[in-house]
């Protein structure tokens, strides 16, 4: 059975660390790298991350493990950002057994290189 176009998932767990936390955190490069940037309420300043952890349990923060797409075609769901928590939602009908795809955003891709 497909997951239908419009399921939304969420929100997204784990623990919110403000901004100016979480830039100590990457200087000391020590970040887990399954941070979602969280805006205020216009969309313009970050205000901070929403993180599970280094190792996120999968029960947990199954979100977490949701890998980004190699190829824009490939993707199946965008994550959104509302009253301050991430979800996702699905943007096509997934066929069973499909993997989840969503694109993590500009920011990842600039330091992916």
């Amino acid at each position: 059975e497909a997951i239908p176009e419009g399921v939304l998932f969420g929100p997204y767990t784990g623990k919110f660390i403000p901004a100016a936390e979480y830039e100590e955190i990457k200087k000391a490069k020590m970040e887990s790298g399954n941070a979602w940037e969280i805006r205020d309420q216009y969309n313009i300043k970050i205000v901070g991350y929403i993180d599970p952890g280094m190792n996120p349990d999968p029960q947990l923060h199954w979100m977490a493990k949701i890998n980004c797409p190699t190829k824009t075609q490939e993707q199946n769901l965008v994550g959104f950002q509302l009253a301050g928590q991430i979800y996702y939602r699905v943007i096509m009908d997934i066929p069973y057994g499909k993997e989840l795809l969503v694109w993590y955003g500009k920011t990842y891709a600039e330091e992916m290189g």
